[in-house]
Order: C-alpha cells, then sequence, then structure tokens
C-alpha cells in the first residue's frame, strides 16, 4: 500500500509539475515586461511603435497630417522590419493635429483600431486643435504657436477612453489611463512593463538648433503650451505617482523623449526653486535697465562675474552698466524665459535660459544663458553668468 500511495503522490506531482511548467511558459510567451519600443522620428512630429512577444504591434500617436509623413510613418515601420497591416490599436494621447493627424488614415488604410479619450472627442470629430483654449508656458510657445495649430482629419475613435483600457486583446500586456487633462482635456497615458508614455504632458529638454530645435541631455521641462496650465503641474505628481508604484524606468513625452523617472522626479523637487530662481533672474533685468544699482547689486555674490558673448569678464560694476554702454543707443526690454535647472546641490545651481535684449530702432536679439547661483546667508546669489550668441 505505501508502495502504490508513493507511485500515486509520484504521479500527482510530476503532473503538477507538467502544468506548471506549461503555466509558466504560456505566462512567458505572454510577458511583455521587455517590450521593444521604436521611436519613429519624423518631420517635427514623434510616435512610438511597441511590439510584444506576438506579431501584434501598437502605435502610440499617429504624427502630423502633412504632405509625405503619411509615407514616411509607413515606410520608418517596415525599415524596422514590421507590417503596418499589424497594428492592432493605435492610441492618440489627446486631440492635437501632432498627435491625431494620421489617425483616419491608418483606420482606411489599414482598417487600424483608434483609442483616444471622450474627453477630446471634439477634437477629434472635427478635425480641430483648436489651439486658441492653450495659454503659452514659454517664449516657444509664442514662437511655435503658428506652426502647431493644425487642423487635421476628422475621424471618431474605435475605442472611446472613459476609464482605464487593458491592452492584453490587442497582443500588450499593459493598460491605458486617463488622467485630469492638462494639456488638453483629453491626455492619456499609456503603461506597458517598465515604460510610461506621457504624450504631451511633459516634454524632454531641448536647445536651439539650425533654426529648430534638437534634443539636449533629455531632462523633463514644461511643454510649451497647455490649456489648464496649473492641472498640467499637478499632473506630474500623477504621473510620478503612477511611475514609482508601477516601478517605471523609462518615460516617454512624444517630443524629445525618454527622460528616466529619476528625472522626473528630480525636476518636480526642483520646480520651486526654478520658478525663484527664473523670478529673481526677471527682478534683476528689470532693476538693471531702469538703473537701480542698489536692487540690482542684492541679487550679485560678492565675486560675481558675468562672460559676455564677445569673451569679456565684467565685474558687478561694469556689468550694472553694460547695458547701456552708448548713451545714444537705449535699451527698450531686457527680459529673460524659457528657463531650466541643469544641476543642483544644496549650495550650488546652474541655470540656463534664454535672454532678450531689445535696443531701440532695432530687432530684438536672442542669447543663450548660462548661470551659476550659490548660497550665501541662506540666499541665493548670482555668481557667475555667460551669454552665448
Amino acid at each position: 500500500m505505501y508502495s502504490n500511495n508513493r507511485e500515486r503522490f509520484s504521479l500527482v506531482f510530476l503532473f503538477l509539475m507538467c502544468i506548471a511548467t506549461f503555466t509558466a511558459a504560456a505566462q512567458n510567451k505572454n510577458d511583455n515586461r521587455k517590450v521593444g519600443v521604436y521611436h519613429i522620428s519624423n518631420y517635427f512630429s514623434e510616435a512610438y511603435l511597441i511590439k510584444g512577444n506576438s506579431e501584434k504591434l501598437i502605435l502610440i500617436d499617429t504624427g502630423v497630417p502633412v504632405a509625405g509623413y503619411q509615407d514616411s510613418l509607413v515606410n520608418s515601420i517596415k525599415k524596422l522590419g514590421f507590417k503596418p497591416e499589424n497594428i492592432t490599436l493605435a492610441i492618440v494621447t489627446h486631440g492635437h493635429g501632432d498627435h491625431a493627424g494620421n489617425a483616419r488614415f491608418l483606420q482606411q488604410t489599414f482598417k487600424t483600431k483608434i483609442a483616444g479619450s471622450r474627453a477630446d472627442l471634439e477634437k477629434f470629430t472635427s478635425g480641430k486643435t483648436e489651439l486658441q483654449k492653450s495659454e503659452d508656458v514659454s517664449i516657444w510657445g509664442n514662437r511655435l504657436r503658428p506652426y502647431s495649430d493644425l487642423s487635421y482629419p476628422p475621424f471618431t475613435p474605435d475605442i472611446i477612453v472613459d476609464t482605464t483600457i487593458d491592452l492584453a486583446p490587442y497582443g500588450i500586456i499593459g493598460k491605458i489611463i486617463p488622467i485630469k487633462g492638462g494639456h488638453t482635456p483629453g491626455d492619456l497615458l499609456v503603461l506597458i512593463g517598465e515604460n510610461l508614455f506621457v504624450g504631451d504632458a511633459f516634454v524632454g529638454t531641448f536647445k536651439s538648433q539650425g533654426g529648430g530645435l534638437a534634443p539636449d541631455g533629455h531632462h523633463v521641462r514644461e511643454h510649451f503650451f497647455h490649456e489648464n496650465k496649473q492641472l498640467a503641474d499637478q499632473n506630474l505628481k500623477v504621473i510620478e505617482k503612477i511611475a514609482l508604484e508601477n516601478k517605471v524606468k523609462t518615460i516617454y513625452p512624444t517630443h524629445n523623449g525618454p527622460v528616466t523617472t529619476y528625472e522626473l522626479s528630480k525636476y518636480i523637487k526642483e520646480e520651486p526653486l526654478l520658478k525663484l530662481l527664473s523670478k529673481q533672474e526677471n527682478d534683476l533685468l528689470s532693476a538693471v535697465l531702469n538703473g537701480k544699482s542698489e536692487v540690482a547689486n542684492s541679487f550679485l555674490a560678492a565675486n560675481f562675474i558675468l562672460q559676455t558673448a564677445d569673451h569679456k569678464d565684467l565685474n558687478k560694476n561694469e556689468f550694472l552698466q553694460s547695458f547701456n554702454p552708448d548713451p545714444k543707443t537705449k535699451t527698450e526690454s531686457l527680459t529673460a524665459e524659457d528657463f531650466r535647472i541643469v544641476s543642483s546641490n544644496e549650495n550650488t545651481v546652474v541655470l540656463t535660459y534664454i535672454e532678450i535684449i531689445k535696443l531701440e530702432g532695432k530687432d530684438a536679439t536672442n542669447v543663450a544663458v548660462t548661470e551659476t547661483y550659490f548660497k550665501e546667508k541662506n540666499e541665493w546669489k548670482l555668481g557667475y553668468k555667460k551669454e552665448v550668441n
């Protein structure tokens, strides 16, 4: 009897092990934590193609409605070794033309299902970006607005997102997460494994290059414009919470990404200091412009140095006099915008921004500036300033 029971136990144990092995293999086959993320960047628009462990693909954002983009999108997908007809779902993160621009093309050409938020349904069905509803966050908002208010072929999403959507039926382990939109009412996040796609909730950092913009270190910065700036700011903490809870390593804004979760947390932590220093800098320039040397001097460190764009070093007094070197030439305005922190610790901060100088009778000049602040008696003082044309 003992022998028979042992044999039965062995058979049951073997059977259970086989089931466990089969289950593990099945789970591994469908486990998309190590997905393929392919960045498609054509024209001034970007998209992400996602592949799991099957032939099925998901596309995040569809690009701009400009001549030639559809061909470039299709060709990019084919060059990656994939078939556009295998895109089972295209997720439009919000209703602006550089994200929703080719949704109808994909619907009609490849029968691709499109997912978009109900909160942006009016934008989708009218094909209108409605940029007049957005407020500029930085000078780039004003500069890029004429090129960003794009109309596109109207469409109706096949999947209208009101709540979290499971992506498993579309071949990827992940989900679409709607948030209370700040960039537009219909902002969507897409969580896939250790990857989080955030649309235009924020952008990566950039620099001016060749008349356009080029990625610059992939730090976090605010987008150029939002329909609700206060909510957009609050959403950064919502995104951070989702990223930390799901052990996200990489966050993908649609423009100038990706960034790490660490970089997002760093930006959120530094944002109050960034706002303080940007206000302080504008107050300094206002004091300089109005000849208030005593006020201006209060912002400067004891050994302040300005290195000008023509490689001259100016001390405090020379700096305070530098914007009116010729009595015949009046400085009409002097402002600074588009701030970001490059690095910081408890006692030192390196800040960059664009300085705009308007001389009487001349066009405004933009100068790229890097500043180093030091903490003196628990106050931030500008110690070193470098200008580059």
